[in-house]
């Protein structure tokens, strides 16, 4: 009993460290930490790298130069294959989604990377963009009386198109597999924005 006790904590506290080490490799991926703090992080966390990424991993990131001015290029696809996603532009999407639902400090800013990827050709985040387009075009959401009628008129909806986006994401029925290259597998009735114009 006590051993059981004892690999169920481990467990849990495994499960707690691969959790910090995931959001520190994403802080990374978002450029959010400088490439020489990385290095040094990796170097003074060895055993807890070792035992969550796994040795040949942890080797891996090790043997990377990063002096290089093109450490990220060798960098990006290692933290893409251990968070566990297709492609770093998958992870761009998934995030700038993520941050659309789940942080209200970026939710302008979420909006407006949207309507870019949007216009790019990621075309299943047409909902939010023309709904976000109708009320930004020449910037007017900077007028805080503007942003406030769009936060009130819009703002569940679109959070609620965040979510349901991210459920395809996670169910593989979108799947970003380039720049701007994506697999859409959802149904006909799920791709309701090739239905919405305005």
């Amino acid at each position: 009993m006590v051993v059981e006790q004892n690999n169920l904590r481990r467990m849990g506290l495994m499960r707690l460290l691969k959790k910090e080490v995931t959001e520190y490799l994403v802080s990374i991926l978002r450029r959010n930490r400088p490439i020489h703090e990385f290095e040094i992080w990796l170097y003074d966390n060895e055993k807890l790298l070792e035992e969550s990424l796994g040795e040949a991993v942890y080797f891996e990131l090790i043997n990377l130069n990063y002096k290089s001015k093109f450490i990220l290029d060798d960098l990006e696809p290692i933290l893409i294959r251990i968070i566990d996603y297709r492609s770093y532009e998958e992870f761009k999407i998934r995030d700038l989604l993520t941050s659309l639902v789940y942080v209200d400090k970026d939710f302008l800013s979420s909006c407006r990377q949207i309507y870019s990827e949007y216009c790019n050709g990621y075309t299943f985040l047409r909902i939010i963009a023309l709904k976000f387009i109708d009320f930004d075009y020449d910037l007017q959401l900077n007028d805080l009386r503007k942003y406030k009628e769009y936060i009130d008129q819009y703002r569940h909806e679109i959070i609620e198109e965040g979510k349901r986006l991210l459920a395809f994401f996670e169910s593989s029925g979108l799947e970003i597999v380039g720049d701007y290259e994506y697999i859409d597998l959802r149904s006909i009735e799920d791709k309701i924005e090739e239905r919405y114009w305005t």
